[in-house]
Formats: C-alpha cells, sequence, structure tokens
C-alpha cells in the first residue's frame, strides 16, 4: 500500500510544467495508468485554475524548492488530495507536510455541519472543507506510522471566496466542532498575506528531498477490520476516519436530527454504496455520536450474524447497549416517531413483511417508527429471494407516507485496498456489471488476486498471510450437505479430493475453541472452518479464499448457473437462481481489504480463471 501522487516536484518544476503546458497531461497520463480512466472535464479546470494559485503563494513565501505532491492518493482507499507541501519545519528540521484542498466556490452558506453551495441559479450541499482536509489529515496520520512525530497541518484553500463568504463558514461556527484549529486553516481570496505567513511558519525547503522520499516510500498501515475497531465501544470515535462523501452523509443525518427537532419535515435519507465504501462504518459513527450527545439512536439490521456480532463486540452483556442493536422485524408494533433515529444498516436485506400477519411493509414500519429513518445498502447484495430491499423501494414507501426524500451515493473505496477496480472486475467476470462481460486481470496497488490449482494451495497461501499477522477466512458456495455436530466435533462435509474442511459451526455457543456461526467472521478460531454466505455478508478480514462450486460454472463464453448442485434450499426454493448465485460469489469475493484467492472445483471454470491472467499459485501456496 503506497502513497502515489500524479505529479511529484519542486514548486519550480510544477511552474515549469505549467508554462510547457506539460502538467495536465502528465497527470492524465499517470491517472490512467494508475486507475484506468481519464479525468474529467471538471477535474481539469479544477488542476488549471488552483494548482497556479498554490504555486504563486509558494514563491511569494519564497519557497519554491519546496516539494509539491499533485493528488497524492490518500492510504488504504483511492480518494487523493489536491496538494501535499513537503519540507522540513523551520524550527526543528524534521519533517512538515501541509495539506491543501483546493475550492473554487465563491458563494457558500452554513447548513448545520454542510456548506450550501451556490452554482448559478442551483444550490447544493457538501462537506465542510475543514471537516474534509482533516478528515485527510486525521486518515494520514492514523495509517502512516512516519507521519505520527512531523509536523502535519492542513488547509481548506478557498481561493475564490471573498473574507466574509469565508468567515460565514468558519470552524468556530461548526455545530459539532472537531478539526483541530492548531493544525486547520481556512483561507479565502483575501486571506493571501495570512496563508503565505502560515506557510512560511511550518514549512522550509530544507531536506525537501529527502523528507519526501521518506513519505513516498513509508510504511503505510492497512486498515483493521470493522469489528476489531468499534469493539472499543460506543463513547469514542474509531481510528477509521471519515471523508469526502462518507463525511458528508454523516452530517446529513446530524443535520437532519438537528432539523426535525426544530419542527421541520420529517425526511427519509438513503446512503447507498458497494462493498467497501464505508455503510457500516458510517452507520456505527452515527451511533458513537448520537450516544456520546444522547440522542436515542437504534442501529438494525436483518442479519442476525451481524447484529450479534455488535452486541458482543460493543455491548458486551450490557442489556442498555445491547438494546441499541437490533433486527428489521423489532419495530412491527412500535409507536411513529418514538425513536429519534434508526440506522439500518445492510438495508438490501429488508423483507417485504416482519411477520406472516404483518399489516404494513417492513420498511414502512422502519420508517414510521423514527423521526429520522436512515437506510445504507447496496442492491447488489440482494442474495435471498425474500430479500427485497432497494431504493426505488424506500423511495415509494416515502412517497406513500407523504415524506422527503434524501439520496447520497458513496464512491471512494476502502475495501479491496481501495482498489474500487477490483469491484468492477468482480462485476464485469460474473456478468453483473452494466460495462461488458470478463475482462483480462490487470494487477492494481493495495490488492492481491490469485488463483489456485488447489483449495490446499489456497489454505497454505492464507496460513501464511496469516502467519505475516493478517486475518484470512475461507468461504464457498454451498454446495455440500451440511451435518450436525458429531461425538468428536464438526463433520468434515466440504469434499474437494483428498481435502476435507467443516463448514463453519451451526452452534450457538463455542465448540471449545470453535466459534459459533454468527462470530465465524471474527473469533480468531473461524479460520479452521469454510464460511458461507450466511456468516460471510456483512463482515470483513484482510484475504478471502473463494471456492467456487458446481452451482456455478463457465462454459464457453457464459456462465451456466446449476440449481442441482445447490444444496441452498432457501435459494432453491424460490426467485431467479441464476443472478442469485452470481451475487452470491461477488459478495464472497469483496469480503478481503487485503487480497482475494479464486478456486473452483470445476476445471474448467479454474482454467477460465487462469486465461484472464490472475497470478498462481504453487502447490504450496506461494507466489509464482
Amino acid at each position: 500500500m503506497g502513497l502515489n501522487p500524479l505529479f511529484r516536484g519542486t514548486v519550480g518544476e510544477v511552474r515549469s510544467a505549467i508554462e510547457n503546458r506539460q502538467l495536465i497531461p502528465t497527470m492524465a497520463k499517470e491517472l490512467y495508468r494508475l486507475t484506468g480512466r481519464s479525468p474529467g472535464d471538471g477535474e481539469v479546470r479544477s488542476w488549471e485554475n488552483s494548482i497556479p494559485h498554490v504555486c504563486g503563494l509558494l514563491e511569494e513565501a519564497g519557497l519554491s524548492d519546496v516539494q509539491m505532491l499533485v493528488e497524492l492518493k490518500l492510504p488504504i482507499t483511492d480518494a487523493r488530495m489536491d496538494v501535499v507541501l513537503v519540507g522540513s519545519h523551520p524550527g526543528t528540521g524534521d519533517l512538515s507536510a501541509v495539506i491543501i484542498e483546493n475550492k473554487q466556490w465563491t458563494r457558500v452558506a452554513l447548513e448545520s455541519e454542510l456548506v450550501q453551495v451556490t452554482y448559478g441559479h442551483s444550490r447544493r450541499t457538501h462537506v465542510h472543507p475543514a471537516n474534509q482536509v482533516w478528515g485527510y489529515r486525521q486518515m494520514m496520520v492514523g495509517f502512516v506510522p512516519l507521519l505520527r512525530m512531523a509536523s502535519v497541518t492542513c488547509v481548506a484553500n478557498m481561493h475564490n471566496a471573498n473574507r466574509e463568504a469565508v468567515r460565514s463558514i468558519s470552524i468556530a461556527r461548526l455545530p459539532h466542532t472537531e478539526p483541530n484549529p492548531e493544525y486547520t486553516r481556512m483561507y479565502g481570496a483575501d486571506d493571501r498575506k495570512r496563508f503565505v505567513g502560515t506557510l512560511r511558519s511550518v514549512l522550509s525547503p530544507e531536506k525537501a528531498e529527502s523528507h519526501t522520499r521518506e513519505l513516498l516510500s513509508a510504511t503505510v498501515r492497512s486498515t483493521e477490520p470493522l469489528m476489531t475497531s468499534v469493539a472499543r465501544g460506543l463513547g469514542q470515535r474509531s481510528l477509521f476516519p471519515l471523508i469526502d462523501e462518507q463525511r458528508e452523509a454523516y452530517d446529513y443525518v446530524r443535520a437532519q436530527v438537528e432539523r426535525v427537532r426544530s419542527g421541520q419535515r420529517k425526511e427519509v435519507i438513503v446512503i447507498e454504496g458497494e462493498p467497501g465504501t464505508g455503510k457500516s462504518v458510517i452507520a456505527l459513527e452515527l451511533m458513537r455520536a448520537f450516544n456520546a450527545q444522547g440522542v436515542d439512536a437504534v442501529h438494525a439490521t436483518g442479519s442476525r450474524s451481524f447484529t450479534r456480532t455488535l452486541r458482543t463486540s460493543i455491548a458486551r452483556g450490557r442489556s442498555a447497549t445491547s438494546r441499541k442493536f437490533a433486527y428489521f422485524n423489532n419495530f412491527d408494533e412500535v409507536d411513529g416517531n418514538h425513536i429519534n433515529v434508526i440506522v439500518a444498516d445492510e438495508a438490501h436485506r429488508l423483507r417485504a413483511h416482519s411477520r406472516k400477519n404483518s399489516k404494513k411493509p417492513q420498511v414502512t414500519e422502519l420508517i414510521e417508527a423514527a423521526r429520522v429513518p436512515v437506510f445504507l445498502l447496496d442492491e447488489r447484495q440482494n442474495v435471498r429471494p425474500s430479500e427485497v430491499g432497494s431504493v426505488e423501494l424506500i423511495r415509494r414507501a416515502a412517497a406513500d407516507l407523504g415524506l422527503g426524500f434524501h439520496r447520497i451515493n458513496l464512491r471512494h473505496q476502502f475495501r479491496c485496498g481501495g482498489a474500487p477496480e477490483y469491484i468492477d472486475w468482480i462485476d464485469q467476470l460474473l456478468g453483473l456489471s452494466p460495462n461488458g462481460g470478463p475482462q483480462p486481470w490487470s494487477p492494481v496497488e493495495n490488492f492481491e488476486l490469485r488463483v489456485a490449482a488447489a483449495p490446499a494451495a489456497m489454505e497454505h497461501f492464507l496460513q501464511a498471510r496469516m502467519a505475516e499477522g493478517a486475518g484470512a477466512r475461507m468461504a464457498a458456495g454451498f454446495c455440500w450437505s451440511w451435518s450436525p455436530p458429531g461425538r468428536d466435533g464438526l463433520v468434515n462435509d466440504v469434499v474437494i479430493g483428498d481435502w476435507r474442511k467443516p463448514w463453519n459451526a451451526r452452534s450457538d455457543s463455542h465448540l471449545g475453541k470453535i466459534p459459533p456461526s454468527d462470530l465465524w467472521a471474527t473469533d480468531p478460531g473461524g479460520f479452521g472452518q469454510i464460511g458461507c454466505i450466511y456468516t460471510a455478508q456483512g463482515f470483513e478480514y484482510d484475504y478471502a479464499g473463494v471456492i467456487f462450486g458446481g452451482d456455478l460454472v463457465r462454459r464457453g463464453q457464459r456462465w451456466e448457473s446449476h440449481l442441482s448442485a445447490s444444496k441452498d434450499y432457501q435459494v432453491k426454493r424460490e426467485g431467479d437462481f441464476d443472478e442469485l448465485v452470481r451475487k452470491i460469489y461477488r459478495v464472497l469475493a469483496t469480503r478481503g481489504l487485503k487480497g482475494a484467492v479464486l478456486y473452483s472445483t470445476d476445471p474448467e471454470t479454474n482454467a477460465f480463471f487462469g486465461q484472464l491472467g490472475i497470478p498462481r499459485l504453487d502447490a504450496n501456496g506461494g507466489r509464482l
């Protein structure tokens, strides 16, 4: 996991590239090399307008030999910072960095935690620039240990806004101030002298080149699994800062709580995003914030495994805290607006009704129960016939109740090494993407994909990663029978040649060191068993081993789904089996934070994986 800018050079070198009209083409080429996409027109205009402004400030400050890292990628995500300046601190000579977020806004207004920006005749809310750049600082310091002993300043550079506009959204006006003013600044067009003074006070060109090499080659600590983070309890912020759309969603919900308190119209909020975009992190950060403020908030899911894990990790037997974690079907008899906030996580798992005799749809029960109902979902994770959660379902329910509706789409990836290219590739592989079918695998930064010739090679590879301190799990399609425990423990139901493993335990309590099914993904004893969609969905681990069974095989240019090979009677009972089984493997293949290993029991399918250019493992799990 590295830190990669689109352009690196001294201020003088950046200025020269601008004058020679080489800066933008070079950045565009590097962006395409790293991500496979070209910059949009808006990005290019932003670069053309803001980068010369920053160069001018540094030249005025006498800091032309300071290093500029333009569009530097944040650790463990695909988000990028506009500019990071690197030099020495004038007082100590130690590494000093300044993170700059450029904004071209002119007309702004504070709206609770958010900023309302006027564009011609329209308006749109955005993350407050101070919160945005503070999140970048928190992520850099949190995930790059080198920076914990360095000077790291962050600046929101509103270079088109006058002093009055900047003052109207000053950090001091935020209802819940989080950016530390010691490290965070906001400057507008009228603040050039003060901005230059700040740069001189925290930056010197001394050792800028060596400090930059040190930073770009620094160790980046990978994100810890979500459940490890939340185990610290609801009283603190986690070590996982929210940035950009994640922060916008978080602040929008908190602002809506204040609006409803002041008598404004009730609104239904939907936050959607693909695997790894931070949906559950947002949900739990909201719970932390509301818990600290004394706001009555309940986290709800349709997953027994997820809710039980939260109760185990956070509540730890405290009944008052346990009641904050509920199921979707717990609200069929709750009075209207009885709860301040319901955070409905994994809302793609909503059922049509909570019970057979329920008078209302489950989504309506949840909306009516809370003053502020919030739904987080990924529509491509409906993997059971009974799961009906979708953005359109929630929108229609809000409209039927005469309520407002607000939708936020999360873009940046945190899971899968911050590599959205892998998510897109999996969707194309499984025929779930509107952008075409399977594509050759091109290695991406921060995520390792492998194919194993045998399940034992997969197991050896994952064991080696665990020996290095990573977490790993193996999961499979539901293509083997599932026996209850015998006298000697779990039965080795998953049999592939001479390789045998048990499914995860079906019990509600530990069997020695073997965890119950609901804790398979998070308990240290879970690696020895094979998980399935019911125990893997909603969780994450460093490396995911995925065993494709005979229920989905590749024949020529298409996938074939075989209902007869499945032992999942829930999925076989009804619904579009072909689509559901491909969605199941999508979920299993996107649980890994750092990497994944694919293996199919069908030789033709496994050969197909290799033909796509996925690097192979040797028989002992070594990298070839």
